[in-house]
């Protein structure tokens, strides 16, 4: 009588787990907002452990976090601070234990007061934070530069006030995010205006905003598990060069690319030249923030098929190459660089560092930032993707 108990109770309890697992994977199937094509990057790890693991730490990966939960933005090292308009106008930054704060003081008394939801940028550079106000995202007031260790005033924000109005559009998230819903609201005045679906934002780069949807390909493999060959899934190798160029393009176009869709719905072996206002090289000097794609353009590495994004950047990888790895990438092809303006002294050291002659650091025309009480303003500095001899620094030799 006790072993038919225990047996009765033993298969009711299997019938239980079984029924929990399997509205479990139901529940992971679906809970992606891109909708059931999507499998979610965590699907990837089972059978992608190292990239996985890789990816997680990279700048695509943390383009942007959420920050809604406590402790959140411990492990982005960012210190108290203060911000000085004048005398009687001042911003202050707080990490308390539920996370960290921007407060606008006036005079001494606190006027407003926001909880940072949301930070973009890997923090190579540079942070960017932002705040839900109702279903709208918008931007802080100030900036963290992580190499300056400085508070600074938003880029375009006013100089002598303090501003929380700046709403962040779509196309911020599109090349911060992997996804992100809006919906149009209309307002009191009749006016439409778009807020978004606050539980459907995926923060950072993952892998199916580059690998494209990946639930089939999951369900295949997951029922398949001896066959190694990838199904379901585009391959790079068989894209054409600008094919996988645009994929790195989509979100490194700069601001200006505008889409009849959002770009989200960007896929593997897409073109950009297909958009309705896609910017290509036309001889121009594009400016360094955001816009690789058109600097790599006309370089005559790339126009000679010699060079392209993975030429050089891993993209899974969370090392950073030295100036000597990448000068490396530059003479498996330049195996005996002339230099005849150069020093033959020079060329031995000049081997191992071909980037910051041919690629140098230039200064953005789009963004700078404003130091605390001071107008001054510190330049946003980026290596143009533009390989090309640069006649200026030859003379400075």
């Amino acid at each position: 009588m006790g072993r038919r108990r225990f047996f009765l109770i033993f298969c009711i309890l299997a019938i239980f787990v079984f029924a929990a697992v399997q509205c479990t994977q139901v529940e992971s199937k679906s809970k992606d907002s891109r909708g059931p094509a999507y499998a979610g990057s965590a699907s990837c790890v089972s059978c992608h452990k190292d990239l996985s693991a890789s990816a997680l730490h990279n700048s695509h990966f943390n383009a942007s976090k959420i920050l809604s939960k406590p402790n959140s933005a411990d492990s982005l090292g960012i210190p108290d601070g203060e911000f000085v308009f004048n005398e009687h106008t001042k911003m202050l930054v707080k990490n308390r234990a539920d996370g960290l704060y921007q407060s606008a003081l006036i005079n001494g008394v606190d006027k407003k007061t926001e909880h940072t939801d949301l930070v973009f940028g890997a923090g190579n550079r540079a942070y960017t934070f932002a705040f839900w106000y109702g279903n709208q995202l918008m931007q802080m007031p100030l900036n963290y530069l992580t190499k300056e260790k400085q508070w600074v005033n938003s880029p375009g924000f006013p100089e002598e006030q303090i501003y929380f109005g700046r709403a962040i559009d779509m196309r911020c998230l599109e090349c911060h995010g992997s996804f992100a819903e809006k919906k149009p609201v209309q307002s009191a005045d009749f006016s439409v205006q778009e807020e978004y679906v606050k539980n459907s934002l995926i923060a950072g780069i993952d892998c199916e905003r580059c690998h494209g949807p990946a639930a089939e390909h999951v369900n295949f493999h997951q029922e398949n598990p001896k066959v190694k060959t990838a199904n379901f899934m585009a391959s790079y190798k068989k894209l054409a060069l600008t094919q996988r160029v645009d994929v790195c393009g989509v979100c490194h176009s700069g601001t200006g690319i505008k889409a009849l869709s959002s770009t989200f719905n960007f896929k593997p072996g897409d073109t950009l030249k297909t958009l309705p206002e896609y910017s290509a090289y036309r001889g121009e000097d594009p400016d360094i923030h955001g816009k690789q794609k058109q600097l790599l353009e006309a370089s005559v590495c790339y126009k000679i098929g010699k060079a392209e994004c993975v030429t050089c950047h891993d993209v899974h990888d969370n090392n950073k190459p030295s100036l000597a790895i990448y000068s490396a990438k530059c003479i498996s092809c330049h195996q005996d660089p002339k230099h005849e303006t150069l020093k033959l002294k020079d060329k031995a050291i000049l081997a191992k560092n071909c980037v910051d002659c041919h690629m140098p650091i230039k200064e953005s025309h789009a963004i700078a930032f404003q130091k605390s009480n001071s107008k001054e303003k510190i330049p946003y500095k980026l290596r143009t993707h533009r390989i090309a001899i640069y006649k200026d620094l030859v003379k400075g030799k």
